[in-house]
């Protein structure tokens, strides 16, 4: 039986070494590629390591930045802002993804997707916003019992504090999980706008740019219903050309 055990340990660390190792090695040819500005063989050994990666269940931020950038430097901006997003959707706060993220809105004019509320409830992550949510719950609550055995005015002050801010949080926590709970995605390549689900005479269409940032309304074949966020309209688009987020 420990002979057993021994051969299935060895196989483990041997299935864990060739995984390292091969995510590793793809990691530094897409390196080694993007320096040598071989951008579109540097943009398949990072989307090779994703696949890799997916297949196992895990999500690095940092691939899919790289493949943004990629993109980027292919002039795709698309695709570059989709993986950005993707990106951003893992490591929310870091300062290479928002700032390459703002840099291709502001070159593809869309600035102005999001209202002045949306803006602040997109300043935290949702799992921020019910962790600070849960502390100022429970900092209410201790102060309430606390105030049980010392009633001092200071304690009030900071039960009412406390409760005023939690609601805050839980308004805000609310707003965040409506847009979180939005299925959206960006516009990957310049694309018609279409008046209804199909291609013919009759139906009318305006052109539209990459990287646009669109609400998905609904699907009906191989279209989506979509919003656009920056031009404020409704129409429909091929699913092939709408990278989900």
């Amino acid at each position: 039986m420990n002979y057993k055990k021994s051969i299935k340990f060895l196989i483990v660390l041997l299935l864990v070494r060739n995984f390292v190792f091969s995510e590793q090695q793809l990691f530094q040819q897409g390196i080694e590629f993007y320096n040598k500005a071989d951008f579109i063989s540097a943009r398949e050994k990072f989307l090779e390591l994703n696949n890799f990666l997916s297949k196992h269940n895990k999500i690095s931020a940092e691939v899919l930045y790289n493949i943004g950038c990629c993109y980027f430097k292919e002039n795709r901006l698309g695709y570059a802002r989709y993986y950005f997003e993707l990106a951003k959707k893992s490591n929310y706060h870091d300062k290479d993804i928002n700032y390459n993220l703002q840099y291709v809105k502001k070159l593809t004019n869309n600035l102005s997707e999001e209202g002045f509320l949306t803006q602040i409830v997109n300043l935290l992550s949702l799992k921020e916003i019910f962790i600070i949510m849960f502390l100022f719950n429970l900092m209410f609550f201790v102060s309430l019992i606390t105030k049980i055995f010392i009633d001092l005015s200071f304690i009030r002050w900071i039960k009412r504090i406390s409760f005023v801010l939690f609601i805050c949080f839980l308004t805000l926590g609310i707003l965040k999980l409506n847009v979180e709970l939005k299925m959206t995605g960006i516009v990957l390549e310049p694309i018609n706008l279409l008046s209804a689900p199909e291609e013919n005479p009759f139906t009318k269409s305006v052109a539209i740019t990459e990287a646009k940032k669109v609400v998905i309304l609904s699907e009906r074949g191989n279209y989506y219903a979509v919003y656009l966020l920056q031009d404020k309209v409704q129409g429909w688009i091929r699913k092939d050309k709408i990278g989900v987020l």
